[in-house]
């Protein structure tokens, strides 16, 4: 399992954006994207349906009619926001808005967060989660955006983009931050309270809290994780400090007790004493850290537990659904025991752990798990399109809401771990839904993105946030606006192909398994499975998407997923190549020279960059 280490800051910065050639229009909303935005954009923000004549001019011929206003005790997190939703329309309409921090005689006023005006509209913030906003003009001259918390505001800035300027950041660098240029912007007579469906939504490696492509990307897109969960207790019973006085918090294994190396072992949760030392430990972190909202009480990465009697007396000496000996019911105790303690002083926090390997299964009814406790429970739900492992999986995840308040998700949708595009999006869309109505309220993937699967990351955090948009409306603004409209539908068939691999041939090859809580992406097999005329099609397909994208930065774009695309299809080539022996096919990729040279040549971009690191690492190709 991969780590990803989840910080708590504010700071990022204002990632730059290509220019690009304006069209006049004699429409003040709608420019050359109009029909994008007008018909595309309408099922992923119903209430677009609410704009009416009625709106407040803010840039009238490329001339500012508005200003931004902020409060004087605004922190760097809505400054920074200010200064960013200045700078992406500028770069719209070439017109400046300035920033204030007082009502002036300007024509018009967008307020961010809590300035004095807002305070003064006695408006409902409790209706806001803390990444939640409101979008609303109030009168015919000031339009707010406020958030549940500085990220709510900051969210609803980047959601002010997308309604009404219509920016859409497809993937990370300049080259996929797109704004459509206008020369007169006018703000509807709207007003929308938008929270997350999904609290958390945090996909690997993807760190919002650092300026860089990826992370400005994912920030961009709202996903933030809210909640820690990963393997923490070699951090909370650090043998260092507690095998001299208490050595018997550790495991005994084969009847020894020894000091714990590295992060092969797990506490003996059956240890008088150890759940009060972890709950003292906790306390004292939060009281000298009182914002941070939750701790991670998640095992170690490795299935051998302590086996002394005390323990094994606490399990039912059974193996769970994976195969794995079930200690649920012993590890639970502990972990309930410590977060009453906890609690007991700080109320609010929550306490993820991972329902993972031998916790993989629900404890019994009368150990039960704590109301401040969220199990993620980890699975690799793409296979949820085979219907025997849906029922299995959403059997497993019922079992978990009989007992728990709140659940996480912890999924596997790698991309580059994968030599061919690895797409669900309707799956996904399925499962998603069926989560949030079954108490599932965080989500956290291994995604470690390959861009030539081109809308999945962008796909994925926009159903994050509201699972019930319409992916097929989603796909075609992705498309068109990567491509072009005439190069779009040959976009779209190109990924239905993979979709349609994905969710159906795939479960019918000899590659597949229905064992394990994920997928072996370590063995090559399913190239096997890639039906020649799938090459042949999507070869044709993105061949055309190329010659037909339209505007210059729209072919660059296309082009990258080209340059991806022909390493896919030379690694399928290569891998179904006759003459090569069964016992020989993934071997012979690590000592192709074409596959190779198309890596190397893909290791300067720095959009394929980590996915070519992640390519090699995982083939044990030297660089």
């Amino acid at each position: 399992m991969r780590y990803s280490k989840q910080r708590n800051k504010g700071d990022f910065s204002f990632e730059p954006v290509l220019g690009f050639k304006r069209k006049k229009t004699k429409n003040q909303f709608v420019t050359k994207w109009g029909f994008i935005f007008a018909y595309s954009i309408l099922p992923l923000f119903p209430w677009s349906n609410c704009i009416t004549a009625q709106g407040i001019t803010i840039i009238r011929n490329q001339v500012p009619k508005a200003s931004i206003i902020i409060s004087p005790k605004a922190d760097s997190q809505i400054i920074k926001a200010a200064v960013f939703l200045q700078k992406v329309i500028e770069r719209s309409t070439r017109a400046t808005l300035p920033i204030v921090t007082n009502l002036t005689e300007n024509e018009a006023f967008i307020h961010i967060g809590q300035t004095n005006f807002v305070h003064q509209q006695n408006l409902n913030l409790k209706q806001l989660d803390e990444d939640g906003f409101l979008l609303k003009k109030v009168d015919s001259k000031n339009f707010i955006i406020v958030g549940g918390s500085e990220w709510g505001t900051e969210f609803g800035v980047y959601a002010f983009l997308e309604k009404f300027v219509g920016v859409v950041n497809l993937m990370p660098g300049d080259i996929g931050f797109d704004i459509p240029p206008h020369t007169s912007l006018v703000l509807p007579d709207v007003a929308i309270v938008d929270n997350p469906v999904y609290l958390s939504r945090q996909i690997s490696p993807i760190d919002i809290t650092v300026s860089y492509p990826l992370g400005n990307w994912g920030r961009f897109n709202r996903l933030r994780g809210r909640i820690f969960f990963h393997h923490n207790l070699l951090n909370l019973f650090n043998p260092k400090e507690y095998f001299k006085t208490n050595p018997d918090f550790y495991p005994l294994i084969n009847n020894k007790r020894e000091i714990p190396k590295g992060y092969k072992w797990q506490p003996n949760f059956s240890a008088p004493g150890i759940a009060d030392s972890a709950s003292q430990k906790i306390i004292h972190y939060f009281t000298q850290n009182p914002s941070i909202p939750s701790y991670s009480l998640s095992i170690n990465d490795y299935s051998i537990f302590d086996q002394s009697a005390a323990s094994l007396f606490r399990r039912n000496g059974k193996k769970n659904l994976f195969g794995f000996e079930d200690v649920s019911n012993d590890y639970f105790e502990w972990a309930n025991k410590v977060a009453r303690k906890v609690t007991a002083v700080f109320p609010s926090k929550k306490f993820g752990v991972l329902a993972y390997e031998n916790v993989a299964t629900p404890p019994s009814a009368n150990i039960g798990v704590d109301s401040h406790v969220v199990p993620f429970l980890t699975y690799e739900r793409m296979r949820w399109s085979d219907s025997t492992l849906k029922k299995q999986g959403q059997q497993l995840t019922k079992g978990w809401t009989n007992l728990a308040s709140s659940l996480g998700w912890y999924d596997y949708t790698y991309g580059l771990d994968y030599l061919v595009p690895r797409i669900w999006f309707h799956e996904m869309q399925d499962y998603l839904i069926w989560g949030s109505n079954n108490k599932v309220k965080y989500y956290y993937a291994e995604l470690y993105p390959n861009w030539g699967e081109g809308p999945k990351p962008w796909i994925q955090s926009k159903i994050l946030w509201n699972p019930r948009y319409n992916v097929d409306s989603l796909l075609n603004i992705w498309y068109v606006r990567m491509a072009g409209e005439k190069a779009a539908p040959k976009l779209k068939e190109f990924y239905a192909i993979w979709e349609k691999f994905w969710t159906h041939d795939i479960f019918l090859s000899k590659w597949n398994t229905n064992q394990g809580q994920y997928l072996n992406f370590n063995n090559l097999g399913y190239l096997g499975a890639v039906p020649k005329e799938y090459v042949e099609d999507a070869d044709r397909l993105m061949r055309s998407a190329l010659r037909l994208a339209g505007s210059d930065l729209q072919k660059q774009r296309v082009r990258k997923l080209s340059e991806m695309w022909n390493l896919y299809r030379t690694a399928i080539e290569i891998y179904n190549d006759p003459n090569i022996p069964e016992n020989q096919k993934q071997k012979s990729l690590t000592t192709s020279p074409q596959f190779i040279d198309l890596l190397n040549a893909l290791s300067t971009d720095p959009l394929f960059s980590d996915t070519v690191k992640g390519i090699k690492q995982q083939l044990n190709i030297k660089s």
